[in-house]
């Protein structure tokens, strides 16, 4: 299995070649090109990049950060157990890419398993783990981890605070 190694979008990580990446989906694309240390920059979104240490360029990213989720796009049964607020604190995970070169090892899930373990390690309050999925074979990708769509939104997808450990372990 090959070795990758997670470190946040910065002064290392700003020696790398982002105009290599190339997902296959341009909008994931040019927002590491053009997007992401700005937002990192601007404290919008926290950037966590894959690299190897025998290789120049970035594998994979994902960008999170704090959001807040509606409480009736959740089931019933989830719904009754979270606090009376119209919203719940949560974490979300609005992009996730791997390069095309490594796509089929694996490193999707890593990234999603080491955006959890972060999330799971801050101090930051949160009830449900949020992901905004591009397309169909995203929330595709998403579902197996056992996330389910929010009511009236397909691509938005949670797991609670709970369910989301069971992705680190």
């Amino acid at each position: 299995m090959k070795e990758y190694r997670f470190e946040p979008l910065g002064l290392r990580a700003t020696t790398r070649r982002r105009d290599l990446f190339a997902s296959g989906v341009d909008a994931l694309d040019r927002y590491l090109r053009d997007t992401a240390s700005q937002d990192m920059r601007r404290g919008f979104a926290h950037v966590v990049v894959a690299v190897r240490p025998d290789h120049p360029d970035i594998l994979g990213y994902y960008a999170f950060s704090a959001a807040s989720a509606d409480l009736t796009g959740l089931p019933d049964e989830t719904r009754r157990k979270m606090p009376r607020y119209g919203q719940v604190p949560s974490v979300l995970l609005g992009r996730l890419a791997v390069d095309s070169k490594e796509q089929g090892n694996g490193l999707g899930a890593l990234l999603l398993a080491d955006a959890v373990k972060r999330a799971l390690g801050s101090e930051l309050a949160w009830a449900l783990f949020l992901v905004r999925a591009k397309d169909e074979r995203a929330v595709a990708f998403y579902r197996h981890f056992g996330f389910q769509a929010l009511a009236g939104d397909p691509l938005l997808l949670w797991l609670t605070r709970r369910q989301a450990e069971t992705v680190v372990l």
